[in-house]
């Protein structure tokens, strides 16, 4: 029955997505097109966002499913050097599992990202107000729609804060006929934000480098020092490393980071991941993720991800995937997930 249950969660799930598809190839000659927002007439305001459902059947506890996300996207850009951006997001807005009925008892809002741009010239912005934390590549592209599994890697979120707060200077440079994209933040969350993330920071300063070798090919490093809003206030520094490849549909990525603490009880952590994505049509991909994470209070674990993804369109995706995995029942537990992402 359990099982039963689940899968006819999936299939209904997918049939929604399908529809969802059918309508957006419809409507392609109107002036909304899926995946890029709806602008407000001529007022240079742009409404989107996305919205994510996930069912899961973990092998030690129960089956759960939600509506994980909905987010809304407001940017406001009328070709001055002054530009906004918000994501207000509903968590767990509806919600079931197999010791619980369907209801919205979990949802809660979140200001994901509140911030104003300024432009100073073509290889300089200033932004001021809440935003992404500059680690790895994956933190800045988390949303659903935009990756291919629907769990995250643990190294992309376990040692860090995925959100700051304050200020950033950020942009690109031309290096040896390449781009170089740059970003330097100073974080003050627990001034300026009262509607704190999990696991916030309460201070932070850090910078982030990418840098595109060929036209296939991106490395990049990140730096951070910060406290985390925990007991004890410890200082931590946190060092990271990524890759990226990608050819026509193929791709190939890797991020590693180090922590680091001042706090003689604390040990030094380091987490990592690898994934690759092939193509075995116009739209169906096999995704393959190995990770490896040290953890403060356990031993190392590892966990291997292998699943399945359908994008029909670039907005769209349906995902599939089974994780196993040694001394991973706490950040990356075993078992089946399915869920349909999409951004509007």
């Amino acid at each position: 029955m359990r099982v039963l249950t689940f899968f006819n969660l999936v299939v209904a799930a997918l049939s929604m997505g399908s529809i969802l598809a059918v309508a957006a190839d419809d409507d392609v000659e109107s002036i909304y097109r899926l995946g890029s927002g709806y602008p407000v007439s001529e007022t240079g305001l742009r409404i989107g966002g996305y919205a994510t459902t996930k069912i899961g059947m973990p092998r030690a506890d129960p089956w759960y499913f939600d509506v994980s996300d909905l987010s809304l996207f407001l940017t406001w850009d009328n070709g001055s050097r002054l530009r906004f951006f918000s994501e207000l997001e509903v968590g767990d807005v509806l919600s079931a599992g197999e010791h619980q009925s369907l209801g919205t008892q979990k949802a809660h809002f979140e200001f994901e990202r509140f911030y104003i741009d300024g432009l100073v010239n073509n290889n300089l912005t200033i932004r001021l107000g809440k935003f992404l934390t500059p680690v790895g590549q994956w933190n800045l592209i988390h949303a659903a729609p935009l990756v291919w599994t629907s769990s995250r890697p643990v190294a992309t979120e376990n040692l860090f804060s995925t959100h700051a707060s304050g200020l950033m200077l950020h942009g690109s440079v031309s290096v040896a006929n390449r781009q170089l994209e740059y970003s330097v933040y100073g974080d003050i969350s627990e001034s300026i934000d009262p509607y704190r993330s999990k696991k916030p920071f309460e201070n932070a300063l850090g910078a982030h480098l990418r840098y595109s070798l060929t036209d296939t090919v991106q490395i990049g490093a990140s730096f951070a020092n910060f406290v985390l809003n925990d007991l004890p206030p410890t200082r931590y520094n946190l060092a990271g490393l990524e890759v990226a490849w990608s050819y026509q549909k193929y791709e190939l990525s890797s991020e590693i980071v180090y922590r680091t603490s001042d706090h003689t009880n604390i040990k030094s952590t380091w987490q990592s991941f690898a994934q690759s994505v092939i193509p075995l049509s116009q739209y169906w991909f096999v995704v393959g993720r190995y990770e490896f994470f040290e953890q403060p209070q356990d031993k190392p674990g590892q966990v291997g991800l292998l699943g399945l993804a359908y994008r029909p369109l670039p907005p769209i995706i349906w995902k599939l995937e089974y994780r196993l995995g040694t001394n991973n029942e706490t950040l990356a537990a075993d078992g089946l997930a399915a869920s349909f992402a999409m951004l509007f």
